[in-house]
């Protein structure tokens, strides 16, 4: 190949890379200036948890200038609308962007609670990082309930013990109830029965796992487990346990 076909070859690159970046920049202006015609809101909910609903963005959306009638994607500041949307007590995240045809479309996540908290005054949700948002006014969930967690930390860590309990043979169901003392200690209150079960610490969680699951099929071969009351699997080698008197 010569070097006049290659500096031909090379111009005629040039020239589409020039072209496709004009034609790009053509059709980003005329889009941004092309007015909105409508808006759609869609919110993805975790299975069984619609907790935020259209009605309760109403205000955001009003005051960032919904419905948008005739006015221009150029004239909207979406990033401040996205910010004002993820401050939303319920939403996890959010994204703003319209539409060649001139259809603004609000994309939301919502929050996923993992536990319900109470610290004595308002119950709450937990998420999974340990972090709470307040109940929905609209819908609830059955969750396992946590108690004396005031620190996102421990919170985390309750939330990792009600995920291995939910697994474990030992606990159909899980367990409906985990609380912490000031010593850090948990009791779980297994959803099956109605019987508590003096944990603990966190650590050792399958040696104290296969302890209860042991003593449920004694118990059981012996017909007395619907007397159970509580016990306590935090010393080594042993359960102790007692029955409703």
């Amino acid at each position: 190949m010569t070097w006049i076909k290659r500096i031909a070859i090379l111009l005629t690159w040039a020239l589409v890379l020039i072209g496709g970046s004009f034609a790009l920049i053509s059709s980003q202006s005329l889009r941004e200036s092309r007015p909105l015609i409508s808006y759609e809101i869609h919110i993805q909910c975790p299975e069984n948890q619609t907790f935020l609903i259209e009605e309760d963005l109403k205000e955001i959306l009003q005051q960032a200038g919904a419905p948008w009638d005739s006015v221009s994607r150029a004239e909207m500041n979406i990033p401040l609308l996205e910010e004002n949307l993820r401050k939303h007590p319920l939403v996890l995240g959010a994204e703003v962007f319209s539409t060649w045809e001139g259809v603004l479309h609000v994309e939301i996540v919502q929050k996923e609670a993992k536990a319900r908290m109470t610290n004595g005054l308002e119950m709450m949700y937990v998420d999974e990082d340990g972090g709470t948002f307040p109940l929905s006014a609209h819908a609830t969930s059955r969750l396992p309930l946590l108690t004396g967690l005031s620190d996102s930390t421990h919170r985390v860590k309750a939330l990792d013990l009600l995920a291995r309990a939910s697994a474990h043979p030992a606990f159909p169901g899980g367990w409906a109830a985990l609380d912490r003392d000031a010593q850090g200690r948990f009791t779980a209150y297994p959803d099956w029965h109605g019987h508590s079960i003096r944990w603990g610490h966190a650590q050792r969680f399958d040696e104290k796992a296969h302890k209860a699951h042991a003593l449920y099929a004694q118990l059981l071969q012996a017909n007395s487990l619907d007397s159970l009351a509580w016990m306590d699997v935090r010393f080594a080698g042993q359960v102790v346990y007692e029955f409703i008197d």
